[in-house]
């Protein structure tokens, strides 16, 4: 049975949705603090003061749980990449999953620190959160 044009799209974001996700979670592991330095040096060239800096991870206990969950959404993804029509489903929990980050994100930059990096994190899983779910909406008559 051919997919319909919107099962295509969905199903080439997903995979693209591996790749980065694959990146995302690597980075997260092999790099954890460099990115929190990157993010701190960009906030103080452009930002200065304005913006404190977040502290660098003195330990491991949330990178397991952000590799699990990177992990998860790759699975997810990438189950939703080989076979769309029949698991495109398992984009729901990429959505939830986004969806908390992007809120989390802005109530953490508005009601704790403003940190430079919880912005980003807003304008990272926002566009993620918003891409994703514009494609699944078109791609859902076609499940049914």
């Amino acid at each position: 049975m051919e997919m319909s044009a919107e099962m295509v799209v969905l199903r080439n974001w997903m995979i693209a949705s591996v790749v980065l996700y694959l990146w995302g979670g690597f980075n997260f592991v092999a790099g954890q603090n460099r990115l929190l330095e990157w993010l701190n040096a960009f906030s103080t060239r452009f930002f200065r003061d304005r913006l404190p800096l977040i502290p660098l991870s003195t330990e491991k206990f949330w990178l397991v749980l952000t590799t699990s969950m990177m992990l998860m959404l790759v699975v997810c993804c990438g189950m939703a990449a080989y076979d769309a029509p029949k698991f495109y489903w398992l984009v729901v929990p990429v959505l939830f999953s986004k969806a908390c980050s992007t809120i989390f994100y802005l109530l953490l930059f508005f009601f704790q620190k403003r940190y430079f990096a919880y912005l980003v994190g807003v304008f990272t899983d926002g566009p993620l959160l918003l891409i994703t779910l514009i494609i699944f909406l078109r791609a859902l008559p076609a499940a049914a």
